[in-house]
């Protein structure tokens, strides 16, 4: 699979590479809610900085906001920082997050610096 998880202390990083598909993606969604402290998470980062092919279209992104939405009864307290360069990657993400479901508040970022600023935000709260 063209993803690694990384529990972290109060959150999961998750980063890409490679050719990305709609299977991957949604196994990596999967993973998240079934680690046992799950509800405890506080962020997700999703880092595809080093994906080569991106064939994930916004009716997959959108199937994945609405699992987030289920699982936000469980945990309502995530963040979900989203690490690219890629511009496709980027206005893919844009595209479906104009839709009104999202679960989690979400932000692109180019950075894992920036997205570890942005979280330490919803932290000190």
């Amino acid at each position: 699979m063209p993803y690694q998880t990384e529990r972290e202390a109060h959150g999961i990083y998750q980063k890409f590479w490679g050719d990305l598909l709609p299977p991957a993606l949604f196994d990596s969604l999967k993973a998240i809610p079934e680690t046992p402290d799950f509800p405890s998470l506080r962020y997700i980062i999703k880092d595809y900085r080093e994906v080569r092919i991106f064939d994930i279209g916004v009716k997959t992104l959108l199937e994945g906001l609405a699992l987030n939405m289920h699982w936000k009864h469980i945990n309502p307290h995530i963040v979900v920082a989203v690490i690219t360069t890629d511009p496709e990657i980027i206005d893919v993400c844009r595209t479906a997050l104009t839709y009104p479901f999202d679960a989690y508040p979400r932000k692109v970022f180019s950075t894992l610096e920036d997205a570890r600023a942005w979280i330490a935000g919803f932290e000190k709260k």
